[in-house]
């Protein structure tokens, strides 16, 4: 397969980083709300049980604190699934863009280098720190790593490297630059804070709504961003023997 990059193609790929990255949170969000009755507060990228459940209720935490990982986790196995040997061209290209949208590169970054992370900090409530980083990181790798593999061995061409580190390595800056920094930083100002649909700031609301609307546009083209790579030439056939 050999991506080919188009900006329809690219507009739908960062739709979805965006997508996951909001379903990610609601997930969090949603099963703190599904077991202490009650939506607590957050933002783009941190989130907090409700008043209910803010203390005395470590494994409810625990549960939600790793139920996001769990579903980005899910997301790139999909991927993984998708990317097989044997699947054709428009699915593995699907399978490439869910296995790079989960932004694997923030969550190894994160769990493995950092001591971060949903995964190591939810283990650390009941481990010593350097048990629950050891043991968080391990879990990420195994998680991540397979569909990673995967993905590169999909790819095909001269710039394999290039466009796998850049798929890789870009959405994570890309995606902090807008959440973290622009986003969080406006809704910190008190602009469309007011909490609304699915426990969540006005604000949070109408950028996933555009999201959606971006990704409902486009995701046809997740499926044209690898094509079938051309099957390399074998060698010539001998010119017929002339007879005089």
């Amino acid at each position: 397969m050999k991506i080919t990059l188009t900006w329809p193609g690219l507009l739908a790929f960062g739709a979805l980083v965006f997508g996951l990255a909001e379903a990610h949170e609601l997930v969090h969000t949603g099963l703190g709300r599904l077991l202490c009755g009650c939506w607590g507060p957050r933002d783009f990228n941190v989130w907090s049980l409700c008043s209910t459940c803010a203390t005395g209720h470590p494994y409810t935490n625990l549960a939600a604190t790793l139920a996001g990982p769990a579903f980005t986790f899910a997301v790139g196995w999909v991927g993984y699934g998708l990317l097989g040997p044997r699947q054709p061209a428009a699915r593995q290209s699907l399978g490439f863009a869910l296995v790079m949208a989960t932004v694997p590169f923030a969550r190894i970054l994160g769990a493995v280098f950092m001591g971060g992370n949903d995964e190591v900090y939810a283990l650390s409530k009941f481990l010593p720190y350097s048990t629950a980083w050891a043991l968080g990181g391990a879990l990420v790798v195994l998680a991540t790593v397979p569909p990673l593999v995967r993905a590169w061995a999909a790819l095909r061409g001269q710039a394999r490297p290039w466009v796998f580190l850049a798929f890789f390595l870009l959405p994570f800056p890309i995606a902090a630059a807008v959440l973290l920094g622009a986003l969080n930083s406006l809704l910190a100002t008190g602009f469309m804070a007011t909490y609304g649909i699915l426990g969540s700031p006005l604000l949070i609301t109408c950028w996933t709504a555009a999201v959606g609307a971006v990704l409902a546009l486009s995701y046809r083209h997740l499926f044209a961003l690898g094509q079938p790579a051309a099957a390399p030439a074998g060698p010539a056939a001998p010119a017929p023997a002339a007879y005089f």
